[in-house]
């Protein structure tokens, strides 16, 4: 049990450095963005949620694809990119359920479901990247 779970917080720990980092140019747009209480909820939730998915995923506790390694220099440019369009998707979305539920429950659902999706959908968007950049090299 100790040793699953400590396996487990390593994978966090990696994929919360991975996703922090990589999600810096949608932090920087969120800083302005507003309603800055919701959408301050929503991103928090979005990174928070966002992390624990790929290091779960990662880890191989779910039956996922193919993920990349945390190192991995050759999908960077595209996980950079994922990883900020997935927060900033799941805090507009969730800022957006937030105020027009009223409630930020609703904020902090539609953000987490958004995270954890994007996560789940991330080795299926590298591998159509990854196959288009080849016909495009056979064209």
């Amino acid at each position: 049990m100790v040793d699953g779970l400590e396996r487990w917080l390593d994978h966090v720990f990696f994929a919360g450095l991975e996703v922090s980092v990589l999600s810096i140019p949608a932090l920087v747009v969120l800083l302005f963005a507003s309603p800055q209480g919701p959408i301050s909820l929503a991103g928090l939730v979005a990174v928070v949620v966002l992390t624990c998915a790929v290091g779960t995923f990662r880890g191989g506790w779910f039956d996922s694809r193919d993920w990349p390694p945390a190192g991995d220099p050759y999908t960077l440019p595209v996980r950079s990119a994922y990883y900020s369009a997935t927060i900033a998707g799941a805090a507009s979305l969730g800022t957006a359920a937030h105020t027009a539920l009223a409630t930020p429950f609703a904020g902090i659902l539609t953000a987490a479901i958004v995270s954890v999706v994007g996560a789940a959908a991330l080795p299926r968007a590298l591998g159509g990247i990854a196959s288009l950049a080849d016909r495009l090299q056979s064209a």
